[in-house]
């Protein structure tokens, strides 16, 4: 916890300082918390499967470590990441740029689990074992759904171990869900139940992560795929700087497939540059990029924008929503030469 900015205590959630997105997975212990309730008290791991045409069930933490294992390099990214760079700022957590983190997270794959869906089946509710008070519902656990098209495609996971530590109580260990590619508000933490529905669903967090007043999705339309994003790592913002060559280097990452480019501006947006990426990284990785420049003395601002496999690049303006979701403007910092 030592590594990681408190927002608030209770329930915790904290976020990572911006010098942790090199894109190298990170320790669990350094991945940034979100929380809408608090920690529930020690869980055995079990999960109750109920789905129409199969006897119910419970699955154990030692089954799935019997079933066969997948590793996914990916970002974990919380849909309100960036909601305090908007203007005005909107409801909801303060969130700069430290809600996100790149994992490589290991598990099962849930269509392992739930096997063949009925065609009536729409979606996949998923339940956790944290609850707490909403409006207008009342007390509620923490749910939310696939449907049944992304539960059937082999990307969620029931995650058991962030690289080669087991999950851990406080990050929703034994088991949670994760789906590469999507922000994180979908990726239940002590899973307690996974429940096919021939029904839409439309509990209360469901119907929470929405896009509202945003003029780059329909009204109402679901959060779903992270946009594409880079940050800068280093140098951070203030840094003084010594003349001649410097080094900014990061990491970028979309939702939507690989990161094709990563540019970089020394002069506030009149021109850009490419940087140089790594290599070798999956669909929904952050990868590493460098670019090496000439600093000369006085304030420079550095910005980063990020292009992916579709297109879709980063916009120097924040496309304003009524609750902060998916704000991915390019990152700018200012820092001083010396």
């Amino acid at each position: 916890m030592n590594h990681l900015k408190i927002i608030t205590e209770e329930p915790i959630n904290a976020g990572v300082s911006l010098s942790e997105l090199d894109g190298t997975p990170l320790p669990q212990d350094r991945v940034y918390m979100r929380n809408s309730f608090p920690i529930p008290p020690s869980v055995n791991g079990e999960i109750e499967v109920a789905i129409p045409g199969q006897a119910p069930r419970i699955v154990t933490p030692a089954e799935l470590a019997r079933m066969p294992q997948v590793s996914v390099d990916m970002v974990l990214e919380c849909a309100g990441n960036g909601r305090s760079l908007m203007r005005p700022v909107p409801e909801g957590l303060s969130w700069g740029l430290g809600g996100a983190s790149p994992i490589r997270a290991r598990g099962v794959r849930l269509v392992d689990v739930i096997g063949e869906l009925p065609d009536e089946v729409v979606a996949v509710v998923l339940t956790g074992l944290d609850r707490g008070t909403v409006w207008p519902e009342g007390e509620v656990r923490y749910q939310f759904s696939l449907d049944s098209g992304l539960a059937r495609s082999g990307t969620p996971l029931l995650v058991t171990h962030i690289g080669d530590q087991a999950l851990s109580h406080e990050r929703g260990g034994p088991v949670r869900i994760v789906v590469p590619g999507h922000y994180a508000m979908n990726s239940v933490k002590w899973l307690a139940r996974i429940e096919g529905v021939t029904a839409p669903f439309n509990g209360h967090f469901v119907e929470r992560f929405r896009y509202l007043g945003d003029h780059r999705f329909e009204e109402g339309t679901p959060v779903r795929e992270i946009q594409v994003r880079s940050v800068i790592s280093s140098p951070l913002d203030g840094a003084l700087l010594p003349t001649g060559p410097i080094t900014v280097e990061g990491s970028a990452w979309s939702g939507s497939g690989p990161v094709t480019k990563v540019e970089i501006s020394a002069d506030g947006g009149e021109t850009w540059s490419a940087a140089e990426l790594a290599s070798g990284q999956g669909a929904h990785a952050a990868v590493a990029w460098r670019k090496q420049l000439i600093a000369r003395a006085g304030e420079i601002r550095l910005m980063v924008r990020a292009t992916d496999v579709l297109g879709q690049v980063q916009p120097e303006q924040a496309s304003w929503n009524s609750r902060g979701y998916g704000n991915n403007l390019i990152h700018t910092i200012g820092v001083t030469v010396v």
